[in-house]
C-alpha cells in the first residue's frame, strides 16, 4: 500500500494503509468482474449517445468560428510558441517512483 501511496505522491499512516487495502482489493475484484463480462459482438462505444437517431435526433454540424479577441487573449499567457501555449511537462521519467 505504501508503493501505492509514493505512485501516487501521498503520504499515508500505517492505520490509513491497512483502511484502504480492502478497499482498493474491492476495486480490483469489481474491475475482475468487468474482465469476466463477456462482449463479443458488442461495438466498442467510440463517443456518448445521444439517443436514436434514427428517431429524429440530429446532432448539429461543427463550425470553425473565430474568436475575434483570440490574439488579446493569447498576450495574456506567460509563455507561447508561435499560436501555442506553453505549459510546463508534467509527465515525465522522472515522475516515476523506484524506477518501474
Amino acid at each position: 500500500m505504501q508503493k501505492l501511496a509514493q505512485l501516487a505522491h501521498i503520504s499515508i499512516t500505517d492505520e490509513e494503509a491497512q483502511d484502504w487495502q480492502g478497499k482498493i482489493s474491492n476495486v480490483f475484484e469489481w474491475f475482475a468482474q468487468l474482465q469476466a463480462v463477456d462482449v463479443e459482438g458488442v461495438a466498442p462505444a467510440t463517443r456518448p449517445s445521444f439517443g436514436d437517431q434514427a428517431a429524429g435526433v440530429v446532432l448539429r454540424e461543427d463550425h470553425v468560428v473565430a474568436y475575434p479577441d483570440g490574439e488579446r487573449v493569447l498576450d495574456q499567457v506567460p509563455a507561447r510558441d508561435g499560436a501555442f501555449v506553453k505549459v510546463p511537462r508534467i509527465a515525465t521519467g522522472a515522475d516515476s517512483v523506484g524506477g518501474d
